[in-house]
């Protein structure tokens, strides 16, 4: 038997030393392991009660297009950019928009212009599944008198604003906008699962309110000013092109005041959840746990190895 064999041998030998010593360590440390395991899963357990239920209500949108008249207006993009006009978005466009809209701080300002909003997204502390209400935080938001009580910050005031808002709202409210068939989900996950449906039915109907306010405002400066332009323009061609631009404008208005959704069309409505959508209790308990016997593994095993340690170097 050669050098290689023999090294080969004993370090299969120290090997299966190592493992039964190591076994042996953790079957004599059983017992600690057991209570630190036991303490971690019980403080798990208490963790997981302490949470709050959170309630998520979704919806599902699709986005108007106006391929029609995108079609019969290709060709002016010019003179309308000259003019100063906005032609009619492609519905990918104005998915982007109505997206970006629902995201913006300015719109959670709009929103927060409504009873109730602010204080249920700042404030809200528990939910009463018997009286389905709100219990607001007497610390932060008097409920009686709809007084904030709150002691304020740095640069900042017993009423929070719309910027300091901003973060709650972001936390609450997710929307993914699917690039393939410009579907839009939108949810809101709150304590309140009436809150979160009716919330969500508010970012909604104002989303789409906004958006049809700002183009009948648009459409209608447009229209005023293309009326001034006909006259002055002594070209035939250029009153038919200013014409068609005319009637563009006059279709956008005739469709966001027929319509009762202009952009937004609600395909699966938002709904009062049943079932809480967070915590995942169960997981909560096990992940602690496992986390509990595992630190308490780790801790054995140096332990063990530290004080085998110490004890060589005395003997030296």
């Amino acid at each position: 038997m050669n050098s290689n064999d023999l090294s080969q041998e004993n370090t299969a030998t120290n090997d299966e030393i190592d493992l039964k010593e190591l076994f042996s360590v953790l079957w004599k440390a059983k017992t600690l392991i057991i209570v630190i395991t036991s303490f971690f899963a019980l403080s798990s357990v208490l963790y997981a009660l302490s949470l709050k239920n959170f309630y998520k209500s979704e919806a599902i949108l699709s986005v108007a297009g106006e391929s029609n008249a995108l079609g019969s207006l290709s060709g002016m993009g010019g003179l309308a950019s000259m003019v100063g006009i906005n032609l009619p978005i492609s519905s990918e466009g104005k998915g982007e928009i109505a997206v970006k809209t629902i995201q913006s701080r300015a719109f959670l300002k709009h929103l927060i212009t409504f009873e109730n909003v602010l204080p249920s997204i700042m404030a809200s502390e528990s939910y009463d599944l018997q009286s389905k209400k709100i219990q607001f935080d007497p610390e932060v938001y008097n409920e009686n008198n709809g007084v904030w009580v709150r002691e304020p910050g740095e640069n900042k005031q017993s009423k929070p604003s719309y910027l300091e808002a901003y973060k709650a709202y972001l936390s609450q409210v997710s929307i993914n906008k699917d690039e393939f068939t410009n579907l839009i989900t939108i949810s809101v996950e709150h304590i309140s699962p009436i809150f979160a449906k009716e919330f969500l039915e508010l970012i909604i109907n104002e989303a789409d309110e906004l958006l049809r306010n700002k183009d009948l405002q648009e459409s209608s400066a447009a229209i005023a000013f293309l009326n001034n332009e006909i006259p002055k323009s002594s070209l035939i061609t250029m009153r038919d092109a200013i014409s068609k631009l005319v009637e563009s404008q006059l279709q956008k208005q005739m469709l966001s005041k027929i319509n009762e959704e202009y952009i937004l069309k609600v395909i699966e409505p938002p709904f009062i959840p049943e079932v809480k959508s967070k915590p995942m209790r169960a997981v909560i308990c096990i992940l602690g746990t496992l986390l509990g016997g595992i630190l308490a593994i780790i801790w054995v095993i140096m332990r063990h190895y530290n004080s085998s340690s110490l004890k060589s170097d005395l003997n030296i």
